[in-house]
């Protein structure tokens, strides 16, 4: 495992790699200087730099998704939600044919071990923003979606 830190404009965030795939990225305080080897952790770090600049859209890092099958099927969904729009938690729950299970996708949502890259940003409620659970909450939501233009 190899892990890098960034600075970005939503605090430090800590990128950690297993055999070349992204498993976490975290919202984190501290930031250490490190030297990455790894050649898919390298464009993670790039490709996050770039979409805090708002130059990149979609992210080629390869990742590795965890959690139950149910929570798998959610975050492969949010892929598919493209750069500068959102989904409600109950257009996610009638993709995966489930219409009565908004609420366990917005868990499997908070369960996201990969903020950003899968981005469970983009998924708001019928009503509201919904929540989040990285960074400073719903302040790193908002931020999230302003850089990527979506104002609700």
């Amino acid at each position: 495992m190899e892990t890098a830190y960034i600075k970005s404009p939503i605090g430090n965030l800590k990128i950690t790699d297993d055999g070349g795939e992204i498993i976490r990225l975290d919202f984190c305080d501290e930031f250490i200087n490190t030297s990455i080897t790894n050649k898919n952790l390298k464009l993670c770090v790039d490709e996050l730099n770039l979409y805090f600049q708002g130059k990149l859209k979609t992210f080629k890092t390869k990742i590795k998704l965890s959690g139950t099958e149910f929570e798998q099927k959610v975050y492969k969904a949010l892929l598919k939600i493209p750069y500068g729009k959102t989904a409600t938690y109950k257009d996610i729950a009638i993709n995966l044919g489930l219409p009565k299970a908004a609420r366990a996708v917005g868990n499997a949502n908070g369960k996201n071990k990969i903020p950003i890259i899968v981005p469970c940003h983009r998924v708001v409620s019928v009503t509201n923003l919904g929540g989040y659970s990285g960074g400073n909450g719903l302040e790193t939501k908002k931020s999230l979606l302003n850089l990527e233009k979506v104002y609700l």
